[in-house]
């Protein structure tokens, strides 16, 4: 299956959840990645891979104009929905491809992605377009999780979030992150890194993530490595099943390069 239907497909089922869900709607994140914008004005601001609409609603304040795109066109309906009835009037969504951005070269002042990028087939072109997108000296804010260096726990992490939810694609690393930026003339700041706890049944609930899968999730934390069951802090409960763990989180903040004339 096309990954980026597999995506739509997968976020469609639940989409009014994604709303509600806290993960999402109060993560601190959002005020973080408000504070590092660090921009006088913000005229125009695009969010990718906007879901239920929680962040470009809560740079709604500060921008003229923010306009979110997502794939699943049923979480583009709830977004619109969550930010009407707020009366929030400088807020639009509409369905859009990352690799494929339907807006002309330089846009935007400020463009973010949050919780999004682990989903999309190809990052590269993501990049590029993110870049051509981007007004010079504008900003882009990334919030993911990432996958540690050491090649055997980058393989751990994905391999669960992949039996969770086939749509994902990749947890990269902040050494492939830095090369994305780089290569598209970005500068890199980490501004912010944390260690996001997932409670297991809320989040395999989330994605209707099938019995045989939740199983093999069991099994793949109760036999993971003293170091993966260190880094990811799973926790048990005293029957041995799985309570939580936490995915590895950070705040990336890349300013477009002016062009030298």
């Amino acid at each position: 299956m096309n990954k980026k239907i597999s995506a739509a497909e997968q976020f469609a089922k639940n989409a009014e959840q994604y709303r509600d869900e806290a993960v999402f709607a109060k993560g601190k994140d959002l005020d973080w990645m408000r504070e590092a914008v660090q921009l006088p004005r913000i005229q125009t601001l695009l969010d990718i891979g906007s879901g239920a609409g929680h962040t470009a609603i809560a740079f709604s304040d500060l921008a003229e104009q923010c306009i979110g795109i997502d794939v699943t066109p049923q979480m583009v309906d709830v977004a619109n929905q969550f930010s009407a009835g707020q009366g929030i009037s400088n807020v639009q969504f509409q369905v859009g491809d990352v690799e494929n951005l339907p807006f002309a070269d330089e846009s935007f002042c400020v463009v973010t992605c949050r919780l999004a990028a682990h989903h999309f087939p190809d990052v590269e072109q993501a990049m590029k377009e993110i870049k051509r997108v981007l007004k010079p000296e504008g900003v882009f804010l990334l919030v993911d999780h990432y996958a540690p260096e050491e090649k055997a726990l980058d393989e751990f992490i994905n391999l669960i979030d992949q039996t969770r939810d086939p749509s994902h694609i990749r947890e990269y690393s902040l050494t492939e992150w830095h090369a994305f930026f780089t290569k598209n003339e970005l500068s890199y700041e980490e501004i912010k890194k944390w260690d996001l706890t997932i409670p297991f049944d809320n989040w395999v609930s989330r994605s209707n993530t099938p019995e045989e899968r939740k199983n093999q999730l069991q099994q793949y934390f109760q036999t993971a490595s003293p170091v993966a069951k260190d880094t990811f802090h799973i926790k048990y409960k005293e029957d041995g099943v799985v309570e939580s763990f936490c995915l590895k989180s950070i705040l990336v903040c890349g300013r477009r390069k002016k062009e030298k004339r």
